[in-house]
């Protein structure tokens, strides 16, 4: 580099002396050896025997971003790598780069040590420091000079809070360390750091015993200057009450890291461990107490300010009717335990709260509590009324005394009204909220008994028709579209199967033509046509042969022969000059013996399997349907009856009259009700709540069914373990589920059965497309919810057996037979799965392990028997 200068001023100044070329790189030596400036500082120059030192090495210039970092030999002393910092900047176009790294050194030894020159070797040059000079002692460091430090302790790594200087400290403080009992103290939490960590810390809040705190904002970031420093900070605050007078310690704050994050943080030459965990000092906060004597009615606010203001909502009123008085307090003191505004009732008025709101916010860097309360007076006599004023005695910290906060004096003027006087004012302030004094059943129902059911029964014939109904139409659908696909395929089958209705259009257009040799052309037209389609031949070669052969084919020579005589004529009478037939009369002849041919040309049709299966399925529902109760109308005038009874408080002999129409094949949610009611009321509480289940099934959006089944549940001696409270997501789903019947949800899915079926068919004609195919898989999946939803029902009431127990109280054993221990006890009315049956015995479950055999007599099903089964139960029959 010093040759190539020295030639290219050689060759600008060929005449300048050679003792000039000498001074010149003189001093560009000079100028690259101080291109390099460096420098070492530590954190104090005495240090305890076990604590840290800081040093921080600086390397400024023309260093490039890769300086090397050589320590000296350091015996007795460990050394903890910390960050590096880099920074840039440019001066009068010149480049000036600065590259920090900072070092911790512990001395473990007492006395005197000497830290070397540190050598840092950049791409322009080496430089070193000077050395500097530490004393160790015995103890502790002077508390002036400590800083962030590193302890190694018994139990872990932790970290001194920390002063400017270090890559990473932290500090606590108050805004006040002198203060009265419930003054706000702010206390502020500080997070320095000079180098990025790898991830966040933890957070560790200190401990506030004898203070009462809340957060003052989320946590803010910033960057501050600190000793010519730039740092990032983060600072969480909170707001202090103190609630008892003495000297109360904040505890230590702490951030901890992750252990691999401070094996690269803090990465040591000596292969040590660095620091894991930042803590701050305690801080001490001294409490007085209260001045006393305290005066009469001290609300127990302790602030720098207390502001309270009241406003009514008008000042002239009729007599009777109300004033609003909104009332607003804030203060930076501690409202939680206020004990709320008290208001006086003034003369001529009734005094009465409408709505109190208490909250905090953080305003110009303090907790302000704002306290909003609303008083309604209603006025019970003409004349003027003076609204009191609403006094808050507090302490005010800036003058060490107490204060009173007022509002101002209201004036109302109360005009004449005809309302009524005091003691029967209609306000509604005085009025009494409606009080429930006793709770029963809900009474039956006497409306009309739907004796079939206005829905097919879910996996009945009327429903299988109509679930299966879908799948044949989309096989004939795909049929139809199979058959036209196969006559694109074909032109000479379409052609054969429009012949006829090609033909007719022709003839029908000859008949309605004035002129008679056009029509006579429109007829040949048409004849000549139809024997081209039929024969796949053009209309042009079609003669007296060809429709020989078509005639022959089709079995009737004769409507050949006609045919033929037909051409013949027409053209004796187009060509010849002749005058022959009208056109409408051969248009007639014609299209008679076209339509001849065309029958002789069709095949009997068969059913197919498809129909035969449609056949058989309708025939099935239609002998389900045949097979239905056929004492409706009987059932029906039973429940009346037992209606009546039941009115008439006779409810032994309602109870009967509806077992026996429901012994009749009666199976409505209207009957179970009916049953239930009377069967509650009759003291039979298991096949109450049998019959309150069998409705629920039926018509699970009943409010009365519900609400009967709940007032029997919260009347049961046993606890149903399955009716405990359920997450809410699962909560919610289950209410959905059981919002519907099992028929509901079986018409449900026959719906979408049919919808699956429509799109499906939809896409097949038009061609897939994005809305098609998002629609099919909207509809299927639809589909297969409902089908799962429907199913799971069906196992729940057609397959899975409940039944409730009707004795009083039955042992639960573990063994089908009385010689067996007893397990539990389960009394009157509380609901079982019965899991299996054995010689009288039934094996019930409660869900879990409350599982074990009693009598089969002791339990009624909820699932009922058939039709003759329940006759022979019912009484009376």
């Amino acid at each position: 580099m010093v040759e190539s200068g020295f030639g290219r001023l050689r060759r600008t100044a060929p005449r300048i002396p050679g003792f000039l070329c000498a001074l010149w790189l003189l001093a560009m030596a000079g100028s690259a050896q101080a291109a390099v400036t460096c420098r070492a500082e530590v954190s104090r120059s005495t240090v305890a025997r076990g604590e840290d030192v800081v040093l921080v090495v600086t390397a400024q210039g023309d260093t490039g971003w890769s300086p090397a970092f050589q320590l000296p030999e350091l015996a007795g002393i460990r050394v903890y790598g910390g960050g590096t910092n880099q920074s840039m900047t440019v001066i009068n176009g010149q480049t000036q780069v600065m590259v920090s790294r900072t070092y911790y050194l512990r001395a473990e030894n007492e006395g005197k040590f000497t830290i070397g020159p540190v050598r840092v070797t950049t791409a322009a040059g080496t430089c070193e420091t000077k050395p500097i000079e530490i004393t160790v002692v015995a103890g502790s460091a002077p508390p002036a000079d400590t800083g962030n430090r590193v302890r190694q302790e018994a139990q872990g790594r932790a970290a001194a809070p920390g002063t400017g200087g270090d890559d990473v400290f932290v500090t606590m403080a108050v805004d006040k360390s002198d203060v009265w009992v419930g003054q706000q103290v702010v206390l502020s939490f500080q997070f320095w750091r000079r180098v990025q960590p790898w991830s966040n810390p933890s957070y560790t809040a200190p401990r506030t015993e004898g203070f009462w705190r809340e957060d003052l904002g989320p946590e803010r970031s910033f960057r501050d200057v600190h000793k010519g420093q730039v740092y990032s900070v983060t600072e969480v605050r909170y707001a202090l009450f103190p609630t008892r007078s003495g000297k109360l310690q904040i505890e230590p704050a702490e951030l901890s890291f992750p252990e691999d994050l401070f094996g690269r943080f803090f990465n040591s030459r000596q292969q040590s461990s660095g620091p894991r965990v930042l803590r701050t000092r305690p801080v001490v906060v001294n409490v007085r107490d209260l001045p006393a004597p305290k005066p009469a009615g001290y609300s127990g606010i302790v602030a720098t300010r207390c502001e309270i203001t009241g406003v009514v909502d008008r000042t002239t009123v009729p007599r009777g009717e109300a004033i609003g008085l909104k009332l607003s307090l804030e203060t930076d003191g501690f409202l939680k335990g206020f004990a709320g505004l008290k208001v006086s009732e003034p003369e001529g008025t009734r005094l009465h709260d409408a709505a109190e709101n208490y909250a905090t916010v953080p305003q110009d860097q303090r907790l302000l509590g704002k306290l909003a309360a609303e008083k309604v007076l209603v006025t019970t006599r003409e004349g003027q009324v003076r609204v009191p004023q609403v006094e808050v005695v507090w302490f005010d910290v800036t003058r060490g005394d107490y204060r009173t906060a007022r509002t101002a004096w209201h004036d109302v003027t109360v005009t004449p009204s005809d309302r009524p006087v005091a003691g029967g004012e209609d306000s509604g302030f005085l009025r009494n909220e409606i009080a429930r004094v006793g709770d029963d059943l809900a009474f039956i129902h006497a409306g009309p008994v739907d004796a079939g059911g206005a829905l097919p029964a879910f996996g009945g014939g009327a429903w299988w028709a109509l679930a299966l109904a879908p799948g044949f139409l989309l096989g004939g659908w795909r049929w139809w579209l199979g058959r036209q696909e196969a006559d694109l395929r074909n032109p000479a089958g379409r052609r054969r199967r429009a012949a006829l209705a090609t033909a007719r259009g022709l003839l029908k257009t000859a008949a309605a033509t004035a002129d008679n040799a056009d029509g006579l052309a429109l007829v040949s037209r048409a004849v000549t046509g139809y024997v081209a389609d039929c024969l796949d031949i053009p209309a042009t070669a079609v003669g007296t042969a060809e429709l020989a052969e078509l005639a022959d084919r089709r079995r009737l020579p004769a409507a050949g022969s006609s045919l033929a005589a037909l051409l013949d004529r027409c053209d004796q009478a187009r060509f010849g000059g002749r005058s022959g037939a009208a056109a409408t009369d051969l248009a007639a002849e014609a299209l008679e013996s076209l339509a001849a041919l065309e029958r002789a040309d069709q095949r009997p049709v068969r059913p197919g399997l498809g129909t035969a299966g449609i056949l058989a399925v309708l025939l099935t529902a239609g002998l389900a349907t045949a097979a239905a109760p056929v004492a409706a109308a009987d059932a029906k005038q039973l429940v009346a009856q037992g209606n009546q009874a039941y009115t008439d408080g006779r409810f032994a002999e309602a109870r009967d009259l509806y077992l026996q129409a429901r012994a009749l094949g009666l199976d409505a949610a209207v009957l179970h009700y009916n049953l239930g009611n009377a069967q509650a009321r009759a003291g039979e509480v298991g096949p109450a709540m049998a019959s309150y289940l069998r409705a629920q099934r039926l018509s699970p959006r009943d409010r009365d069914v519900r609400s009967n089944l709940a007032w029997m549940r919260r009347n049961l001696k046993d606890l149903e373990l399955a009716n405990q409270s359920l997450p809410l997501f699962i909560a919610q789903a289950a209410a959905v589920v059981g919002a519907l019947s099992l028929d509901e949800w079986g018409i449900l899915l026959v719906v979408t059965l049919w919808l699956t079926a429509i799109v499906l068919g939809w896409g097949w004609a038009r061609g897939a497309s994005r809305l098609q195919r998002r629609s099919l898989v909207a509809v299927v999946s639809a589909t297969v919810l409902v089908a799962a939803v429907a199913t799971g029902r069906w196992q729940q009431e057609r397959v899975r057996d409940q039944a409730v127990v009707v004795a009083g109280a039955v042992a639960v054993r573990s063994g089908p037979a009385a010689t067996f221990p007893t397990l539990f006890e389960v009394h009157a009315g509380l609901a079982l799965n019965v899991e299996e049956q054995r010689d009288g015995w039934e094996r019930v479950s409660l869900g879990g392990d409350w599982q074990g055999w009693l009598p089969a007599d002791a339990v009624e099903h909820v699932r009922l028997p058939e039709a003759g089964t329940r006759a022979a139960q019912a009484p009376g029959l």
